[in-house]
């Protein structure tokens, strides 16, 4: 594919961060001028959060860029990467602003929404950006409703920044633009949080399910774990854990740093049974041991007076007579989220009796593809008794409820973290395209492989659920292996190759070349295996 110039990437800029395949094969594959290929190199980094870098190499295109329509859309870049990293540039501001008049309408409309951004940074200008909202395309529209209100936000307008945050998340999902679609619910619900936490829980929620929908790892977006994790944390919610390890579980950006700290502190310990008699512990013990008075007047004692130098899950279990708020001590806290599980497991358990033998099926592979860690479950024979054990739900549940991890995943399987959810929704479309005979050949594959191949096939899949139905305006190319794997599983052709080039690593590529091959070939005794397995 010929490219001439930054208008030719018009069709990537439509979809932000979206576009990443399309980077990476016009990178690789696509003959593009120098321009092009500085300015989706400067993009990927900011795709990624890495704005630092992002702006050192801005700055480096902009000075060997001829082009002043590719310098303009670097600057108006430089400014939006700039205020990410806690900096503002009023000269730049300034200067974008004043030449306006000579860009063309392609650039034009970019910069104005970047300018209009800037102004909700608390910057007061003399004269604001004006805007017609009739003249921009979706994508750019989307981007300007959620500029605008941020700006009406900053400025203490809340009823019309609220109308303006859902008029872009309603033509960001129309796109799709993923970046605009998580902002337009994590900023309304930052904004609307203390006075109606509950509302903002939800809005957060949505806003983590398409991040682990449309992402692999947050990037710039990690805004929105941060969101649900305080709106959690000031609610007093037992899910917060599910965030915290969501959260220690992915690339963290530096300007998140803290917040990992504090993530830290909310990872369940799964397999601890006793714990340290601390000083913090024991002001508890002394707040809520004479209400039930479930512990004998001894051993209360014992433990208040620090004799008992460990306490027993059981014991601290005993004291639990109602909720726990996250600043209760961590063994407390521990045992009562482990409580939880059991609680939802039991539930689970028993909707998951009333689903039929196929659905079960989706739902366990879903939530295991979709899974962040799963080290638990990931030994080959434990995965294929856990699977196999689909087929009779009773004996199913009673070697889930070994320990708490296998317990929640069957919580998962009916109600994830709303991070994981979007991950088991974006691999769905592709399994659900499977007719049963495909799905057992693959699941049968699948489950031979070692784990860190099982992985590399999971974010494929992923990926192909996120591209399914996205048009770029060219055809991806790609390995022949490719074609063979959709012909294999009934999938479409033109959302594995973009699949494939989400992988930006060569070596990775052509590592997931040979898992399809080894998706795609099968000899006599699988095949056999299969038969019997179909006919059961």
């Amino acid at each position: 594919m010929k490219m001439k110039g930054i208008e030719s990437l018009k069709e990537i800029f439509k979809y932000g961060a979206f576009s990443l395949p399309v980077a990476n094969y016009l990178l690789c594959e696509g003959n593009i001028p120098g321009d092009c290929k500085r300015i989706l190199d400067v993009l990927k980094l900011a795709w990624k959060g890495n704005f630092k870098e992002a702006i050192r190499r801005a700055d480096k295109a902009v000075e060997n860029s001829r082009s002043e329509t590719a310098k303009y859309f670097l600057l108006a870049n430089k400014l939006a990467f700039l205020k990410y990293t806690g900096k503002t540039d009023v000269n730049l501001y300034r200067y974008l602003k004043r030449n306006l008049p000579k860009m063309s309408k392609s650039i034009r409309d970019t910069v104005i929404v970047t300018l209009i951004n800037f102004e909700a940074s608390g910057i007061k200008p003399l004269r604001k950006v004006r805007v017609w909202k009739n003249d921009y395309r979706k994508s750019t529209l989307s981007f300007l409703y959620l500029s605008l209100a941020r700006r009406e936000a900053d400025s203490g307008r809340l009823s019309e920044a609220v109308h303006d945050y859902i008029q872009a998340y309603r033509l960001s999902r129309e796109v799709p633009h993923p970046t605009c679609i998580v902002s337009s619910l994590n900023d309304l619900a930052w904004d609307i949080r203390e006075k109606h936490p509950k509302l903002a829980h939800a809005l957060s929620q949505g806003a983590v399910f398409w991040l682990g929908y449309y992402r692999e790892e947050p990037g710039n977006l990690f805004g929105a774990l941060d969101t649900l994790f305080v709106v959690e944390k000031d609610m007093d919610s037992p899910s917060i854990h599910s965030t915290a390890h969501i959260i220690v579980s992915l690339p963290v950006p530096e300007d998140y740093l803290s917040l990992l700290k504090k993530a830290k502190k909310f990872v369940l310990d799964y397999t601890g049974s006793t714990y340290p008699n601390t000083s913090q512990l024991r002001r508890y013990v002394e707040k809520v041991a004479w209400k039930g008075k479930t512990l004998s007047s001894k051993g209360i004692s014992d433990i208040l007076k620090g004799k008992t130098k460990m306490i027993r899950a059981d014991t601290i279990r005993k004291l639990l007579t109602s909720g726990v708020d996250t600043g209760a001590p961590f063994p407390v806290w521990n045992e009562w989220i482990k409580m939880e599980i059991e609680r939802k497991y039991r539930e689970s358990s028993e909707k998951l009796k009333e689903l039929p033998f196929h659905q079960r099926q989706i739902l366990f592979l879903t939530t295991y593809m979709a899974l962040l860690d799963r080290e638990f479950l990931s030994r080959k024979e434990k995965l294929k008794k856990a699977y196999t054990l689909l087929e009779d739900i009773e004996s199913f549940a009673d070697f889930m409820a070994k320990d708490h991890r296998t317990m929640e995943f069957v919580v998962s399987m009916v109600k994830a973290h709303p991070f994981v959810e979007g991950r088991k929704e974006a691999v769905k479309r592709a399994l659900a395209r499977m007719k049963r005979k495909r799905l057992e050949r693959f699941v049968l594959r699948y489950i031979e492989m070692k784990e860190s191949d099982r992985k590399l096939l999971d974010r494929f899949l992923r990926n192909y659920g996120r591209y399914d139905g996205v048009r770029f305006g060219i055809r991806l190319k790609g390995p022949e292996v490719v074609r063979e794997f959709a012909k294999k599983y009934s999938l479409k052709v033109q959302p594995l190759f973009a699949a494939f080039w989400c992988e930006e690593d060569g070596r990775v590529r052509r590592r997931l070349e040979r898992v399809l091959k080894h998706m795609v070939l099968y000899n006599l005794i699988e095949i056999a295996i299969l038969f019997v397995m179909v006919e059961k």
